[in-house]
């Protein structure tokens, strides 16, 4: 199947970015250390209805990486000169899964004026702990020690269910398969930028746009206890928990999901 991709120059970096369908502008941004394709069934399924946009984000898949410390910031102003670059004005519903998460925080906080809608997978608003922290930057020393392969199949378990890696195996292989292509320096930026990134616990409440939270009821990572205090914080706000699905809930039961976005973007 041939996919649409546009290499555009955002903040002194080239960006890769999948472009499919007509319509209103719909934002994935996907987590960490992966890509694009994390969002296939998604993108595959909306861009009937939405202009589908699926980056790969500074660092990782085929954009370029940037060295030192990538922060939740910087990845939410690349995504804002992706969009003037692509001249959409009007406003943009981001769908972020975890890391994808931690950068709607800032896109929310630096332009508001551009969000008409969130969809938030799998993700949290609080900063790291200190052993947070410390396990990122012991992160950062194995992968640049030692590369992306030393990291790949040991994230599995925490990503996806023991259901999935059962009956879905093909998952797991998809997912070790794109940490291992990720570039050792990209994925120590952005660990580096998400052990520094701001505490958005207390601000939910000013959240204006409608928004649908979405769990897997599995995730080891963001439980639905995390997910369930977002969803309670947030004045226009929607929950769905999506059974037997782990962290990467979008992948593991894509039916499911996409289903909960179309009746969430229908009720909009």
């Amino acid at each position: 199947m041939r996919h649409q991709f546009v290499e555009i120059n955002v903040n002194s970096i080239k960006m890769n970015v999948l472009k499919e369908g007509t319509g209103p502008p719909l934002l994935f941004v996907h987590g960490f250390p992966l890509d694009h394709k994390m969002w296939q069934a998604q993108t595959e399924y909306f861009k009937k209805d939405f202009t589908v946009l699926a980056p790969d984000l500074r660092g990782f898949g085929h954009s370029e990486v940037t060295y030192g410390t990538v922060t939740m910031e910087q990845h939410a102003e690349d995504l804002n000169t992706l969009l003037n670059q692509l001249n959409f004005a009007e406003p943009i519903i981001f769908c972020g899964l975890s890391m994808g998460g931690y950068i709607a925080w800032e896109f929310w906080k630096k332009f508001p004026e551009r969000l008409r809608a969130f969809i938030l997978c799998d993700t949290r608003p609080g900063s790291d702990s200190e052993e947070g922290i410390n396990n990122r930057l012991k992160m950062v020393d194995l992968v640049l020690k030692h590369g992306s392969k030393s990291i790949a199949s040991s994230m599995v378990p925490n990503l996806i269910s023991e259901s999935s890696q059962r009956d879905q195996p093909e998952i797991a292989k998809s997912l070790i398969e794109t940490i291992e292509s990720t570039d050792r320096e990209g994925i120590a930026a952005s660990q580096r930028g998400m052990a520094e990134r701001k505490d958005y616990t207390h601000m939910m409440a000013e959240i204006q746009v409608p928004t649908l939270v979405i769990v897997g009821s599995e995730d080891q990572l963001t439980p639905p206890d995390v997910m369930k205090s977002i969803y309670a914080q947030i004045p226009f706000a929607t929950y769905l928990e999506i059974p037997n699905a782990g962290h990467m809930a979008p992948m593991e039961a894509p039916c499911a999901v996409n289903q909960g976005i179309e009746d969430f973007l229908n009720s909009c």
